[in-house]
């Protein structure tokens, strides 16, 4: 069963916006990642890797902090969390807006990067060559999918009193979020109306 679905393409969802390379974790997203981490149930998680035969570190791409679990080790709760885990770390501090290894799925949205809202005419439609407005995405967001199961948590990067006054009108998303909608581009729709009400939260 595939549980990836109703997930926009993060590309298109954060087009050309403006990432940091080799970030370090902070405190809140280190936060962010236990919070992921103690919702997970490890025990259907061992008992779906022994049902599989499927141990730690037996993936082709290698990352800092899985090596191969040796054969006579038995495999616990731990050495999966510890697994993903990594895998989160990696995906976090690559500032990868997806990163999937074995049946894990990791999807990640930096509060810091900026989401392009390309100029449109009266009429809803992009304009070519137009100018594009970069607003701040605000919200940090952590899902980790492991069929069957979903993990999703967010996290606020703004402090209170941070950056008052420079809070971005909603009436370009309005207008993007009626052309998603009229476009029947429900995915889309979806991500602009939480962010609509991220904005709205903010005021």
């Amino acid at each position: 069963m595939n549980t990836i679905t109703g997930i926009i393409n993060m590309n298109t969802y954060v087009r050309n916006s403006k990432k940091l390379k080799g970030m370090t974790i902070s405190n809140k997203n280190k936060i962010l990642i236990n919070r992921v981490l103690d919702t997970i149930d490890w025990s259907l998680m061992l008992k779906f890797y022994k049902l599989v035969g499927r141990t730690i570190g037996t993936e082709n791409i290698q990352i800092p902090g899985i090596k191969k679990l040796d054969k006579k080790v038995k495999l616990n709760e731990d050495h999966i969390r510890d697994e993903v885990n990594n895998v989160i770390n990696h995906a976090v501090e690559n500032d990868l807006a997806q990163y999937v290894y074995g049946p894990w799925n990791v999807i990640w949205v930096n509060g810091e990067w900026e989401m392009e809202i390309p100029e449109t005419d009266e009429n809803g439609k992009e304009i070519l060559d137009g100018e594009s407005t970069f607003i701040p995405i605000i919200e940090s967001m952590l899902e980790v999918y492991f069929s069957p199961m979903v993990v999703v948590s967010r996290e606020e990067v703004l402090e209170e009193g941070d950056i008052e006054s420079e809070k971005p009108e909603t009436s370009d998303l309005q207008r993007q979020l009626d052309k998603a909608i009229t476009d029947e581009n429900y995915e889309l729709a979806s991500k602009i109306r939480d962010l609509i009400e991220v904005y709205k939260k903010q005021k």
